[in-house]
């Protein structure tokens, strides 16, 4: 049996669907990942920065007066404010925004993408045309999701073999 051109494209549109679909399953996992790993760091922060300006307005308030004090008073203090500036400068707040965003746009797009290869599969007779231009538009959004992405260094090389490994582990068959 001859194969048509129709044939061709559309097995090559299956191969490259399921290629950006991993490309998108692996940017979410990326995110979720370095998310799993910022928010505990945001909140820490955050909740021992309270906690330590409140108790550092009561110690300087009730303790003062005591060389042992201020001593204590300088130390909680001083934590406090390291702590806070660390927040800050690493732009902890902005980070966990930024990929709390970039995970559910991936998230949409992955599942959409889903979506679209179980219409493929569901109708192998599926209309090439209409389908191509579907595709064109998904691929477009990775190409923009893509230029979201910042670089993060607790995203080491290490760590982004762990999250693919887990991701292939995750894929089985579906890895072409």
């Amino acid at each position: 049996m001859d194969r048509t051109a129709a044939d061709y494209q559309k097995d090559l549109l299956w191969q490259t669907a399921l290629e950006t679909f991993y490309r998108v399953a692996y940017a979410e996992s990326l995110m979720t990942s370095a998310l799993q790993r910022w928010k505990p760091v945001d909140g820490v922060i955050k909740s021992i920065v309270t906690v330590a300006t409140i108790a550092s307005v009561m110690v300087g308030w009730m303790a003062w007066g005591t060389p042992a004090g201020k001593v204590t008073w300088l130390l909680i203090a001083g934590c406090a404010a390291f702590l806070a500036l660390l927040h800050l400068i690493l732009k902890i707040s902005d980070r966990v925004a930024d990929l709390s965003h970039n995970e559910q746009y991936f998230k949409s797009l992955r599942l959409n993408m889903e979506r679209f290869i179980y219409e493929m599969e569901a109708n192998p007779d599926f209309p090439l045309e209409q389908f191509k231009v579907t595709f064109e538009q998904y691929r477009e959004w990775l190409l923009v999701g893509s230029q979201m992405l910042k670089d993060d260094f607790l995203l080491t090389r290490r760590h982004r073999q762990k999250v693919q490994e887990k991701l292939n582990q995750q894929m089985g068959d579906m890895i072409v």
